[in-house]
């Protein structure tokens, strides 16, 4: 061949082969460079210092638990339905204190029903106080749960006798 009609590029041999050698190079790398300059901040909602307006509404909500943190519920009209689980021996003093109170309690028995010694050991506490001493009533409500009434309360034997069926 005529090295004068041949048309010579501007780089040589060794240039090609150091542009595809650095083509092998970048994509073995798993991490590829920026291409763009870093960000300069992040624009995140929660330090924003603008506060959105409350939207107006005619009802007024009031955190009870902020304004009555220690409040004395009078049971003189009537009494408090308390509902517990009950998980151990120890839990049957605060069902004495709402029976002594004349409250009412619905106890779920669930969680000590395979511990025979401890159910039984709770259910004559709870009968020697509750019927015998206190003068009020244990009603089985269904396999799991008792009823305890104060002794201002009474249990009546079916619906046949409630205000509500008629």
């Amino acid at each position: 061949m005529d090295d004068d009609k041949q048309t010579k590029l501007p780089f040589g041999e060794e240039d090609i082969n150091a542009l595809f050698d650095a083509e092998d190079v970048t994509e073995k790398r798993s991490v590829k460079p920026f291409s763009k300059e870093p960000l300069k901040g992040v624009i995140m909602p929660s330090l924003n210092n603008v506060v959105k307006p409350v939207k107006k509404t005619n009802i007024i909500y009031h955190d009870l638990g902020l304004l009555y943190p220690n409040a004395n519920v009078s049971n003189k009209d009537g009494f408090i339905i308390h509902r517990a689980n009950l998980l151990g021996k120890n839990g049957i003093f605060q069902l004495f204190n709402w029976a002594s109170d004349g409250d009412v309690s619905i106890v779920d028995l669930k969680d000590i029903l395979s511990e025979d010694e401890i159910l039984s050991e709770i259910v004559i506490k709870l009968n020697q106080f509750i019927i015998e001493d206190l003068g009020g009533e244990i009603l089985q409500l269904s396999e799991t749960r008792l009823l305890i009434l104060p002794p201002s309360c009474k249990g009546m034997k079916g619906l046949e006798d409630e205000a509500f069926v008629h």
